[in-house]
């Protein structure tokens, strides 16, 4: 009677909760009695959930210990595919225990002494490595062939929406969908234009969400973290646009070693991800949350967050992340002692080659004074807000009286008025569900109601707003407050307002915008001038004016720091 082990693993999750591993186990037992051999309790070696491609895993290397120090005799297998899915890892394994005078013994393989039995055992070794090859681009196929019909494939649903499972069989099956959550579409909303309208932080978002109540989707904790909201932000299925086959699994670089706690998780070689290339997504069309312009908005937001971060700068610039020397080179801003700079980068990113550009530092506080005066110059010149309130009135068709024509107004009452008869009749029949249903009767009173107000109102009521007010004395309220403006306040309007700022130690060219009326997503480029300002025409193109620095002494060296501010 020899002394028995046995080793038995499956390779998903979902084998494991489904306790495949038993019929190996009962198998095997049944087999080992069979033999007269018995079987030592502390010899049964399990390791479920993990992938037969890697050969370290943790039963199979207590395994391996035990039969160096000899604990039992013979090992049962219920196939060599069990011991390692690579016939490598196969006769490794095996090599071992034959040096260790252990004998190994497969259920479903052959075994045998001689070579020619020895060499039929490795073919079907050969064959369990073709299988998991097999297998693995069966299932990639069937997937991929299923998302190209339209199907959603069933996973864990975006935060925002539910997943419905597959119904029925064969001709009555009905394929898995999502339907929006709508409370979960309602924090979803709020984050994309906390983050698109307001240009909050990441961190801001995170508290506003703590602050309310509003837990992660598990609910495994009570405060979000930055990864869910990046993800969020990031994800196209909000407007409409699900993808599939968006990544591929890949062997981790640095995988972490076997001594960490987390070690007894990695299931898998290949445990991270690389993005695939976008042409090879598969789109899946899904229920819209948001707009198209909303989640523009929020993605640029975020990028412009991450350039434009205050957390590592300990000192106020207010053009900070903006700003360029005249060699195209960013600035920075350095200093200490209270003498701050915008520098140019050029000496550290040649470094240590010799640098390239000699160009002074830019005194910061002279920049910001004078930058920030133009700003407020421009955002209250009575002149530039009444061409502003002149085109807007031309672009709206307001000039002269001139409204949209009466009739055009009810042609429009009249197609709204069948389109939701359309509407009626499809939710009647069932072919539209009732969130569907819902969302369309709400934009078609929205829309009926704008047309009905535009067909009631006196044609001269807007004309004659426009006409009356007076911007010379509404600006004085509003230059009080620009001139009592908080540092952060100032810095989320230049955040707002200026693309890029290009200084020398002499000038500064100030390229940007002020959105005060645009006639489509774009904004009209206003040239910055210390002399004059200007509305060019977005049709031309943008010639970006100088906002001179008339510093009488300059000199950036801090055994020498003296300067008059003049401008």
């Amino acid at each position: 009677m020899l002394r028995a082990a046995l080793y038995a693993r499956v390779s998903t999750e979902l084998q494991k909760d489904e306790e495949t591993v038993q019929n190996q186990l009962s198998e095997i037992r049944k087999t080992i009695a069979d033999d007269g051999n018995s079987l030592l309790e502390s010899c049964e070696y399990i390791d479920e959930g993990w992938s037969g491609a890697i050969l370290e895993r943790p039963q199979l290397d207590v395994m391996r210990q035990d039969a160096r120090e000899k604990k039992f005799d013979i090992l049962y297998v219920y196939d060599r595919g069990r011991l390692a899915r690579k016939f490598v890892y196969q006769e490794i394994v095996i090599e071992e225990l034959t040096n260790l005078e252990i004998k190994f013994k497969s259920l479903h393989d052959i075994n045998g002494e001689s070579a020619e039995e020895q060499l039929l055992g490795g073919v079907m070794g050969i064959f369990h490595e073709y299988e998991r090859l097999k297998i693995t681009e069966r299932f990639r196929i069937g997937k991929l062939n299923k998302v190209r019909g339209g199907k959603l494939l069933g996973y864990q649903a975006p935060y925002g929406y539910d997943y419905v499972p597959i119904k029925g069989k064969g001709l009555d099956k009905i394929n898995g969908y999502f339907v929006i959550n709508k409370e979960e579409a309602r924090v979803v909303r709020l984050i994309f234009e906390w983050i698109g309208i307001e240009c909050v932080s990441i961190k801001e978002v995170i508290r506003r969400l703590y602050d309310q109540g509003i837990l992660p989707k598990k609910q495994k904790r009570d405060t979000w973290s930055n990864g869910p909201i990046h993800r969020l932000l990031k994800n196209e299925t909000y407007i409409g646009k699900h993808f599939y086959y968006k990544s591929e699994s890949c062997i981790t670089r640095n995988p972490m070693a076997k001594t960490q706690k987390k070690y007894q998780h990695r299931h898998s070689m290949k445990g991270s991800r690389k993005t695939r290339p976008r042409d090879e997504w598969l789109e899946v069309e899904a229920p819209r949350i948001i707009s198209d312009e909303l989640f523009e908005k929020a993605k640029g937001q975020i990028k412009s967050n991450g350039k434009h971060s205050q957390r590592c700068k300990k000192n106020p610039y207010l053009f900070g992340g903006l700003i360029y020397c005249s060699c195209g080179t960013t600035r920075t801003g350095e200093g200490q002692g209270g003498h701050f700079y915008y520098r140019c980068i050029d000496r550290l990113l040649k470094f240590p080659k010799p640098r390239t550009c000699f160009e002074a530092g830019v005194n910061v506080q002279v920049l910001d004074t004078v930058g920030w005066a133009k700003l407020c110059e421009l955002m209250t010149d009575p002149k530039l807000l009444q061409e502003q309130l002149d085109d807007y009135a031309e672009e709206k068709k307001l000039l002269m009286g001139q409204n949209p024509k009466k009739d055009e107004l009810r042609i429009g009452l009249r197609a709204i008025e069948q389109e939701e008869r359309r509407y009626v009749k499809a939710w009647g029949q069932g072919t539209m569900s009732e969130v569907v249903y819902t969302d369309q009767m709400n934009s078609v009173a929205r829309r009926r109601k704008e047309l009905q107000d535009m067909l009631n109102k006196p044609e001269e009521d807007k004309l004659a707003q426009l006409r009356d007010i007076d911007l010379e004395s509404s600006v004085e309220p509003f230059k009080q407050y620009l001139a009592n403006l908080s540092y952060e306040k100032k810095l989320f309007t230049v955040r707002k307002i200026v693309d890029k700022v290009i200084a020398t130690k002499e000038k500064a060219t100030i390229c940007g915008k002020i959105p005060a009326y645009a006639s489509s997503l774009s904004v009209n480029k206003v040239g910055l001038n210390a002399e004059h300002s200007e509305i060019q025409d977005t049709t031309q193109p943008n010639t970006p004016e100088q906002v001179g620095l008339d510093a009488k002494h300059w000199n950036s060296r801090i055994a020498k720091r003296w300067q008059v501010y003049a401008f």
